[in-house]
């Protein structure tokens, strides 16, 4: 009888043996696959290019991570290269060209206004230069499309005077493709100037 009582207690250990080890073997299988895909995902975004027979590791992610940085360098970019105008038709049109794939219609509306009111052709005579900077940038990125409001500051540099404007404007921004001619793949839309205001003058 003590015989007996001791198998049993010997075939319970061994399938208690057997069970733990089976939990353990599948913990460790489903450790690994799950180590597995992660490693093959984080490989998978490992881009390396070829340059001058060296190796240079570069990696990608989600789109969205640089999001606000692009929308910010965007409107940046289309403003400085729309309201920057220097006495040279040739600087002009070539600028404007590269606002305009930037913007929507509403540039290229605003854009005709000023050249039909002889906008450009005074600042070419007049051998005026025309800078601006981007004083601040509010981008609300919780809603799509992207609201973004910017505060910019004119500089009209003439022979005899000098004049600055404080410049309120906002638009828009949409996903489109990325492209030669819009590396951020944005679109900026609804672009308005809200507010235009002479805040100084000085004579030479």
């Amino acid at each position: 009888m003590k015989e007996l009582l001791q198998l049993e207690k010997e075939f319970q250990r061994g399938r208690l043996i057997a069970v733990a080890a089976l939990v353990c073997g599948l913990v460790i299988t489903l450790t690994a696959v799950g180590m597995g895909y992660y490693y093959s995902d984080q490989a998978a975004k490992r881009i390396y290019v070829v340059n001058r027979g060296e190796a240079i590791e570069a990696t990608c992610g989600d789109v969205r991570d640089n999001r606000l940085a692009e929308v910010r360098y965007q409107t940046r970019k289309f403003h400085e290269l729309f309201f920057t105008v220097s006495p040279d038709q040739k600087s002009i049109d070539d600028n404007l060209k590269k606002a305009l794939f930037l913007c929507d219609e509403s540039a290229r509306k605003l854009y005709k206004n000023l050249k039909e009111s002889n906008y450009y052709r005074e600042m070419i005579e007049g051998n005026v230069l025309q800078q601006v900077v981007v004083d601040s940038m509010q981008v609300d990125m919780r809603a799509y499309p992207y609201r973004s409001v910017c505060f910019l500051t004119l500089t009209q540099n003439r022979a005899t005077a000098t004049s600055k404007r404080q410049l309120i404007t906002s638009g828009d921004l949409v996903d489109v493709n990325r492209s030669e001619n819009s590396p951020n793949g944005l679109l900026i839309r609804n672009f308005h100037i809200e507010q235009s205001k002479l805040i100084s003058e000085t004579s030479r």
